[in-house]
């Protein structure tokens, strides 16, 4: 169900490894009190709950209870989104809550009554940039996200979907093989540095590789075009199925894009578009609340 209400509000959460972005959503799409808090996501379970809690208590005196809806909290997985449970372990961040169920604790903590819902924070960000960004003219949106690990997101007039046609379990990428590696240790931050340096080219992240080919290493920029055309050739039945309409790239390496679009696009016949939007996630996470 879609709310008709534009001045109904949803805190939402953008949870990240080192620190929490957060704002107050509105259902017409404006992000009001946005911050960044820092957090150390290898603390004790009972600090980072801290954090979660303090940051939400800044945000409740500032909304009319009869127009908030709740909280919506963009979590990175693995994760049991529907009941609220953590399941992240040996990814050196969230370990101390592991089988922690958040919603119970925060609900309690805080003597909290309204709904607290939780999303992908990769799938997060695809839903805000398909609802308010650079997918809004599309219908059929496919949406990746390239950094620490390969997210996706399959967005239907607006709204995430999990299975059908195209979509592969769970709507994840990541655990797929291609090449006889997993798409996420291929398609990533750690991946793309490695192409580097089967070439005998060593870079810390990916700024410095294109800081490089703004002077001029044509070199760099064969191994970019490479990464594209494999990148498109693993989308590409996943594009075909799901009758894709665009293809957003987010994350880290999206700002890279210009460096193997081209080759992207000639394997998909698609448009490939970056995000545009700062406050993708939150908007997208807080979608919980106005469809369902």
């Amino acid at each position: 169900m879609k709310t008709e209400n534009n001045k109904n509000s949803v805190i939402a959460l953008d949870v990240g490894g080192s620190s929490v972005k957060s704002g107050l959503v509105k259902s017409d799409g404006l992000v009001d009190f946005v911050c960044h808090t820092p957090i150390n996501s290898q603390a004790s379970k009972e600090k980072v709950l801290r954090v979660f809690i303090e940051i939400i208590q800044t945000y409740l005196p500032k909304v009319n209870p009869n127009e908030f809806l709740g909280i919506a909290i963009g979590f990175p997985g693995p994760f049991d989104y529907e009941n609220g449970l953590c399941l992240i372990r040996g990814q050196s961040k969230y370990d101390n809550l592991y089988q922690v169920n958040i919603r119970d604790e925060l609900s309690k903590l805080l003597d909290f009554k309204k709904p607290i819902l939780f999303c992908n924070d990769a799938k997060a960000a695809i839903t805000g940039e398909a609802n308010y960004g650079a997918g809004q003219d599309f219908y059929r949106v496919l949406g990746i996200t390239l950094g620490t690990g390969l997210g996706a997101g399959f967005i239907v007039n607006g709204v995430s979907v999990h299975e059908g046609q195209g979509i592969p379990p769970s709507a994840e990428l990541f655990p797929l093989i291609f090449n006889g590696k997993r798409a996420d240790d291929l398609f990533s931050t750690r991946g793309l540095i490695e192409r580097f340096k089967k070439r005998g080219l060593y870079y810390d992240n990916v700024a410095e590789v294109t800081k490089e080919i703004k002077r001029g290493d044509t070199f760099l920029m064969k191994v970019f075009r490479e990464f594209g055309e494999d990148l498109g050739q693993f989308l590409r039945p996943f594009v075909y199925d799901f009758t894709a309409d665009v293809l957003i790239v987010l994350g880290g390496i999206s700002n890279a894009l210009d460096y193997f679009r081209s080759k992207l696009e000639a394997q998909l016949d698609i448009p490939v578009h970056p995000g545009k939007i700062q406050n993708a996630a939150l908007l997208g996470v807080a979608k919980l609340f106005y469809y369902e």
